[in-house]
């Protein structure tokens, strides 16, 4: 679902789909990831409901950059696969 018009779909759903993606704007602005980082608000914002795509374009930058930031995080949080020093 890209943030333009939807190609196909009644006006109704046209209209749902607006009112999802402003009730998702407005709950971050309602939130403290407001003040968070790109990752964190594009996060917030996949976890009700919408694309990184429709993210991106809510936040201003584009859907390659959140994935490769998504991607940096993995990458540093990844401890996975290091055994811990014996003490």
């Amino acid at each position: 679902m890209a943030f333009g018009t939807p190609q196909s779909g009644s006006e109704w759903e046209r209209v749902a789909v607006v009112i999802g993606r402003s009730l998702a704007f407005l709950c971050m602005q309602s939130t403290s990831a407001k003040e968070g980082t790109l990752l964190q608000k594009a996060e917030l914002l996949s976890g009700l409901g919408l694309d990184y795509a429709d993210a991106a374009q809510m936040l201003g930058t584009t859907e390659a950059s959140l994935k490769e930031l998504a991607r940096v995080k993995r990458k540093k949080g990844g401890e996975r696969g290091r055994r811990k020093k014996s003490i």
